[in-house]
Parts: C-alpha cells; structure tokens; sequence
C-alpha cells in the first residue's frame, strides 16, 4: 500500500493564505455638522478625552480608539470630533463617517480600529497635516444612526506612548449619552511625589459633552468653578479655578494639587467641579501618572447629583 506524501513547503504555503480578506474601516468627512444634529438620530457614545500631544518627559502620547457595531445589521456611524490645536489654540471641529467599501455603512458585528486615530484623520484629508506637530486635544461623538439600545455600538480609547521596545498607556470607555446628563462631577485625586512607594501626581479633563442634559443641542461654551476640599478637615482649600470650555472641547488641568494651590501638607484632596454659566452637560476624566514611567491610570469622574 502507498501512502501519499505531501511536501511541507506546499503545506507551509496553504495555511500562509489567510482564510478570510476583508476590507478595513475608513473614515469619510461629510459636509459640517453638529453633535446635537447627530445625537438626535440614534445611539451616541461620548469619548471624554482625544489626544495627540507632547507630554512631561518628553513624551508622545497618541490615541487609538476602536469603534464597534455590536447589532446584526450594518448601520452608518457619524463621528464629531471637537477640540483645539495646542499650538495655536484654534478650535477644531471636523465630522464623518465610518465605511467598509463604499456602502457609507459600518459592517454588523464589526470593530474599526485606529492605531493613531488623529494621524488617521490627517492621512483621510480630515485633519490639516499641521495638527500632528502643533498637538491636539478633544472630544468625540460617535452616534449609530437609528440604534435606541444601550449596548447596540460601543467606542473605547487608548492613551499609549513608546516605552522599552514596546507601549505603555491606559484606556477609557465611551459613555453612552442619555436624556440625564450630569452638570456637576467630583472624583478624589493625590499626590504621592516625595513619599515612600509610587511617585503618583494627578491630571484632571474637563469635556464640554456639547449638548444638554437632556441631549438637546447646547447653547455655546460653559463656565465651570474648580474647587478641592482637604482630606484632613473636608474644607474647601487651594485657591479655587474658574474656566471656560467650548462646545465639544477638552481642557486638562496638568498638576491638578499644584494648580489649585493646594498646601503642601495636604496630600489627598476631593475636587468638585460646577457648571457656573451655559447649559451644556459635563464629562470627566482624573488620571494618576507615574513621574518616573509617565504611566497613568485613569477613570471616568462620578456625576455629582448634590
């Protein structure tokens, strides 16, 4: 009895063809739109905080985000993306679409993944090549057009930078807007710099979600007031910050205990942050970073409903 052979390297060229080809998602500009236009038609997922920046070290930090349709179906997914150039402080505020071919749909079941989502805007001709070096900060409004489900679509994101042959970073969550929004927000930060153990200092983001807290379309830019209050006694101590921010826009509070003039001797402070002026809902981030690996961790500030 002969047994047939099979020469390896024919082998090894089979399972070397992938099983599958797929086209991948691109993003598509469409002509200028607004986030409360688009909101008002499906499911949105807010992302707080966008960036590709220099940061403390140097160091450059990017933003990979990944979009999923999570339903049977193939639907269009708007994108508004609002912020500012660091290097100029222009506003930035550009809208699109994401594809696979040339449906204008997102594939059901399907994730779009973006290594560098700005420098993905700029290669798409959305995003002007400057943004790259001037740096960028902001928001996105992913909406699914016609989905009302919690859970339909979902958007996430990463801040990462190079470190030791490989990347180092922390993720977010997109937060699905509702019709009751917060204006108030409150988280507790600290820092452990000259202690024993980690050497922990906290950055803080402020979002202007761009819309109201019952999802209609925002008037403009808000007012908000900035005050810690001392682990020690539970008083309001530093020196408090009021600011603006645009619709749409981000601003970080770098150094957050150093900023609020926060005494040296109080090392743990909860801040709360207050809507003063505009009628815009508010979202947050607080983030504590590793002053030696520039590491950081970062959650999502709770709604302060008191």
């Amino acid at each position: 009895m002969k047994i047939k052979k099979v020469a390896p390297v024919v082998f090894l060229g089979l399972i070397a063809v992938p099983l599958f080809a797929r086209e991948e998602h691109a993003l598509v500009a469409h002509p200028a739109s607004t986030r409360a236009a688009g909101a008002a038609v499906g499911l949105g997922v807010n992302l707080p905080l966008v960036a590709r920046l220099i940061g403390a070290g140097p160091t450059l930090y990017l933003s990979s985000v990944d979009v999923s349709n999570h339903n049977a179906t193939a639907t269009r997914v708007d994108f508004y993306l609002d912020g500012i150039d660091i290097a100029t402080g222009a506003a930035v505020s550009v809208s699109g679409f994401i594809q696979r071919g040339s449906t204008g749909l997102m594939a059901a079941r399907s994730t779009a993944h973006f290594d560098d989502f700005i420098d993905t805007l700029v290669n798409a001709g959305i995003l002007p090549a400057s943004i790259e070096p001037d740096g960028f900060i902001g928001s996105c409004l992913f909406v699914f057009n016609g989905y009302n489900k919690s859970g339909q679509g979902s958007a996430a994101v990463r801040f990462y930078n190079s470190f030791s042959g490989g990347t180092i970073g922390q993720a977010l969550r997109g937060h699905e807007m509702s019709n009751n929004e917060p204006q108030k927000l409150v988280a507790s930060f600290y820092d452990k710099r000259g202690q024993s153990g980690p050497q922990l200092y906290p950055n803080m983001f402020i979002n202007n979600t761009g819309l109201t807290p019952s999802g209609a379309a925002a008037s403009g830019s808000i007012g908000v007031h900035i005050q810690a209050y001392a682990d020690s006694t539970g008083l309001a101590t530093g020196v408090p910050i009021d600011t603006g921010i645009g619709i749409g826009q981000t601003i970080g509070v770098n150094d957050l205990l150093n900023r609020l003039q926060v005494p040296i001797s109080e090392d743990t402070v909860i801040v709360i942050v207050t809507v003063t002026s505009g009628n815009a809902s508010i979202a947050g981030v607080s983030a504590q970073v590793d002053a030696t690996t520039r590491d950081g961790s970062t959650v999502d500030m709770a709604r302060a409903d008191f």
